[in-house]
């Protein structure tokens, strides 16, 4: 059994300058949360996450901007949402990856572009507002309202920085990769705009709902830790592994508490809504999380869930 133990996440950000001049001047009080050791395994570009997407992925039906940036039309207007355009960008980026058109590259950047046009800075560091009011499972108790910022659009437009930069060489996404990874040491007791938190336990969780009582959203969670790792396996960053060690072990810690013997797993635990939709995305997630970490407790999990439920 791995012993855990607590490290302080002290948040040591180098000033990092883009052309616009911004630096970041993050709060620097020490938050401490639990972390565990496991193994970080660097998987091929294929075992990635948002690979694999034919061409014809990349049209879809949505409107377009006068740039042939896709907006969502889906809550009730037609606006830039930070997820949408940073899958968006990262199916983009994986056609351009496989076809070497670099049609679908330019596109991709155009989506990367629009993300930083849409970005808010707080203490030097971008964060991707959503620009419309959503209640929660449908509940307005509930509702998060806009700008409103979540875990899962910081983990996603990471992740898509990462492999832009990968893909290009171009210094200047890997120095805004640099910034939003910065949003991941802002706690929520030190600003009002945060999407990471540790609990009564001191567990690290990346919230998709920041809200006042934790929600633990499983699936937004560990998408933004997609992001993270790929940061990680790029600069070796020794805060990155941190954060994603601790993420770990938090999933590890938590996972069977989603879980609901005979049925679909519970998307967040603070309300324990069921989804059919999301407890497939949470068989495959915990699948990937073996395949990062080797650690068999991820893929018993993914099996659990999958027997409970899975047509």
């Amino acid at each position: 059994m791995r012993k855990g133990i607590l490290v302080s996440a002290l948040i040591f950000l180098a000033l990092i300058f883009l052309s616009c001049g911004r630096g970041s001047n993050a709060p620097t009080e020490g938050v401490w949360y639990r972390v565990e050791q496991f193994d970080i395994v660097s998987l091929p570009y294929d075992s990635l996450s948002f690979t694999g997407f034919p061409e014809s992925s990349a049209y879809r039906a949505y409107p377009v901007d006068d740039d042939s940036v896709y907006m969502d039309d889906s809550h009730g207007e037609v606006c830039y949402h930070p997820v949408f355009l940073a899958q968006t960008g990262l199916i983009l980026l994986d056609i351009y990856h496989s076809t070497g058109n670099e049609y679908y590259l330019n596109w991709a950047r155009k989506h990367a572009n629009k993300l930083q046009e849409i970005a808010r800075y707080f203490y030097g560091v971008p964060f991707y507002p959503y620009p419309f009011n959503f209640p929660l499972h449908g509940d307005t108790t509930q509702t998060m309202y806009a700008p409103w910022y979540s875990g899962l659009a910081q983990g996603e437009a990471l992740q898509l920085f990462v492999r832009l930069y990968n893909e290009t060489g171009d210094k200047r996404y890997l120095m805004v990769a640099d910034e939003i990874f910065a949003s991941f040491s802002i706690f929520r007791e030190q600003s009002d705009v945060w999407v990471v938190a540790v609990d009564s336990l001191e567990y690290f969780w990346i919230e998709e709902y920041p809200m006042e009582e934790l929600n633990h959203t499983l699936n937004g969670f560990i998408y933004a830790v997609y992001g993270i790792y790929e940061y990680y396996l790029l600069t070796g960053n020794n805060d990155a592994r941190n954060i994603l060690l601790a993420s770990f072990t938090t999933l590890k810690q938590y996972i069977p508490d989603f879980r609901c013997p005979g049925g679909y797993s519970y998307y967040c635990l603070k309300h324990r809504a069921q989804s059919r939709k999301y407890h497939l995305v949470h068989i495959d997630q915990l699948h990937k999380l073996y395949l990062m970490t080797g650690d068999e407790f991820f893929e018993e999990m993914s099996q659990l869930f999958w027997e409970d439920y899975h047509e």
